[in-house]
């Protein structure tokens, strides 16, 4: 029996019939538990970015792992994890002002039970919009350009970083080493460093005696210890994806994250599978190779988990709906033989993040138990 063959068959009984992300449990914690033990060695927070999985199930995990602070990407992830109970939220993204009055609330309800809503500013005038509103029950981020360019005052503009953390009481300075992504495995240890010092140099131009707030997943994987900081915030790491396992970041036995779809159509004289699992399942994201764009690489399934990550079987065309396989065709009768339409596969994604926030209300785990993205009743 074929690879993918045999891979269909495991996944036969999980009852999908539509693109569905499914995860290995097993590798998922051990990631978790991983990460959560460098920062408890290093003696800082892992405040990490829900972002990746936006799911209260896997949320659940991190709290079993001893993690009782998350990140959050938005007002609605912030809400949402709030209802299971999350009481020390980070929103890590710069606020918008339209949003304050829902902000606002859902700071009040948080201190009420003890926790917090930290909010993130990079103008004197968005900070007094904050204060003005949440009082002093939101801890307040200033955040630092460090290098990735995106948004943030930038660490070497002393004039401007006093100029805003003269405008309101601060808890500290949040940055993303975003320009991580792009910079090659070897050299993220210094990058980390790097970014240290830069956010040393910021709070120094404010004068003020802050806490320091980074976060990414390469650099914080690739490094032993997170001396420097008071916290870290990476995401990517609970489930990781192709772009981290092409840069360096990990191998095949951590990716924890795939996307199920069924194959509607077979060529083997072309060496191609027809899926149905495209651009709104696994988003767009692409690695550059020499033969052209990857927009994911399929899957072995083994009997303990995820299997080995199939390069010779590409996702190469991506259309809204559709995703195009090219397999080697002299390794077809290895691959692919005996694959018929109906059939599962597993597709890696090139950049998990995206994938579980397209197919976030349909995840499983490997056993087929589904994950709740949400819960119905808002915890006391």
């Amino acid at each position: 029996m074929s690879l993918l063959a045999d891979t269909a068959r495991r996944l036969d009984g999980l009852g999908f019939s539509a693109p569905a992300v499914v995860v290995d449990e097993r590798r998922a914690r051990a990631n978790i538990a991983a990460m959560a033990a460098k920062a408890a060695v290093s003696g800082v927070r892992l405040r990490p970015h829900f972002k990746t999985h936006d799911n209260v199930g896997v949320g659940r995990w991190f709290r079993e792992a001893g993690v009782r602070h998350a990140t959050v990407s938005s007002l609605a992830m912030a809400e949402r994890f709030a209802r299971d109970g999350w009481r020390d939220l980070t929103l890590a993204i710069l606020v918008n002002p339209r949003e304050l009055p829902r902000l606002a609330d859902l700071a009040w309800r948080l201190a009420d039970r003890g926790g917090a809503l930290g909010l993130t500013v990079d103008t004197p005038e968005a900070a007094r919009a904050v204060r003005h509103l949440t009082g002093d029950t939101s801890p307040l981020w200033l955040k630092v350009d460090t290098g990735h360019g995106r948004s943030g005052v930038r660490w070497d503009d002393p004039t401007r970083l006093l100029a805003v953390a003269r405008s309101a009481s601060f808890a500290g300075l949040l940055t993303h080493a975003g320009h991580s992504y792009r910079a090659p495995r070897d050299e993220l240890p210094a990058l980390f460093a790097e970014t240290v010092r830069r956010l040393a140099a910021a709070r120094e131009a404010t004068g003020r005696d802050l806490q320091l707030s980074l976060g990414d997943t390469p650099t914080c994987t690739a490094v032993e210890s997170f001396a420097g900081v008071n916290e870290v915030r990476p995401g990517n790491f609970v489930f990781f994806d192709l772009m981290q396992r092409a840069a360096g970041v990990c191998g095949d036995d951590r990716l924890a994250a795939a996307l199920v779809c069924p194959v509607i159509g077979t060529d083997p004289s072309r060496g191609r599978l027809v899926l149905h699992g495209g651009a709104v399942h696994l988003s767009r994201e692409s690695l550059a190779t020499p033969a052209g764009p990857v927009f994911g690489c399929l899957g072995a399934l083994a009997p303990g988990g995820f299997g080995p990550v199939l390069d010779a079987a590409a996702v190469t065309g991506m259309s809204q709906e559709h995703g195009i396989v090219s397999l080697e065709p002299d390794r077809w009768a290895e691959l692919a033989d005996g694959l018929n339409p109906g059939d599962l596969v597993l597709v890696h994604p090139v950049h998990a993040c995206l994938t579980c926030n397209l197919q976030g209300t349909s995840m499983r785990t490997l056993t087929g138990a589904m994950l709740p993205r949400d819960v119905e009743a808002e915890a006391v």
